[in-house]
């Protein structure tokens, strides 16, 4: 009787983390200490991660859904570069 109860939310778990693993991507980030700052566009949720004060660095933001494009900036809003892989 106990496998049977427990293989329910088991299964909803595995889900859960599947789900998250394949739809929840890092989507702008970087331009720290001379790296290139790399933003996208989402379809689905952008979600902030900080609220934006100084101290807190470049806009980093996580795409909840599917990532379309990808761009990298030499700065923060600068000329386009070539994403390193």
């Amino acid at each position: 009787m106990r496998p049977k109860r427990l293989r329910v939310p088991l299964l909803i778990l595995a889900a859960i983390l599947t789900a998250g693993f394949l739809f929840i991507r890092e989507c702008a980030f970087g331009g720290g200490m001379g790296a290139p700052y790399k933003s996208c566009k989402c379809i689905g949720i952008e979600w902030e991660m900080y609220d934006q004060h100084a101290v807190d660095g470049p806009r980093k933001t996580v795409c909840i859904g599917v990532v379309e494009s990808t761009t990298c900036y030499r700065l923060t809003g600068g000329p386009i570069i070539e994403c390193p892989r």
